[in-house]
């Protein structure tokens, strides 16, 4: 999307002109270094993003493995009647955090992504 919105707003003329002069300026020797510092800012957005995303999902999946595997030391120590209300009552926590969790967690993924594309509106 950012590449599609720099080429929209800026023209491909435009956009290829901020890949080999900024951020350090139009000076023929600094385009290499100008083009390879805006490669790594598109890879690091991609990066970023997938990163945040498989952090997110394994943390929630493994804690939520977490409470599920707590039954089978419970079921060794507690009364059989005990067993599913505990179950019962540290998974609806869980849920209910990890929906909170998650609601946050789209919110940033939102507003990282109007922050980049915002940015391929600006010019340097």
């Amino acid at each position: 999307m950012c590449i599609f919105y720099n080429i929209k707003i800026k023209g491909i003329g435009g956009w290829v002109h901020e890949l080999f002069c900024a951020p350090f300026g139009a000076h023929p020797l600094l385009w290499p270094v100008n083009f390879l510092m805006q490669m790594i800012e598109f890879a690091a957005k991609t990066v970023s993003h997938g990163m945040r995303l498989f952090g997110n999902m394994y943390a929630g999946e493994l804690v939520f493995m977490l409470i599920a595997l707590m039954g089978s030391y419970a079921a060794m120590s507690l009364p059989g009647v005990l067993l599913p209300v505990g179950h019962i009552i540290a998974g609806s926590i869980w849920a209910i955090f990890h929906i909170m969790i998650i609601t946050l967690q789209a919110f940033i993924f939102m507003m990282l992504t109007l922050v980049y594309i915002g940015q391929a509106h600006d010019a340097h």
